[in-house]
């Protein structure tokens, strides 16, 4: 039972690193970075990503 807990963790760790690896920075984005979750996707969605993945000082990344 650990090693199978011990396989998902580290599956989990491995998605978020490509994930976060991929991002790139939408400066188009970078407006909607103070507003809800649901807009913040949008954005990044209307410029041909799949998502948002982060927004620190002001900066949109998507996915």
């Amino acid at each position: 039972m650990a090693v199978l807990k011990t396989t998902f963790v580290l599956l989990l760790i491995a998605i978020s690193m490509v994930i976060v690896t991929d991002a790139t920075a939408v400066p188009a984005c970078n407006k909607v970075c103070n507003r809800i979750t649901p807009e913040r996707a949008a954005c990044c969605r209307a410029h041909s990503f799949k998502g948002y993945n982060n927004c620190k000082g002001g900066r949109m990344d998507c996915y």
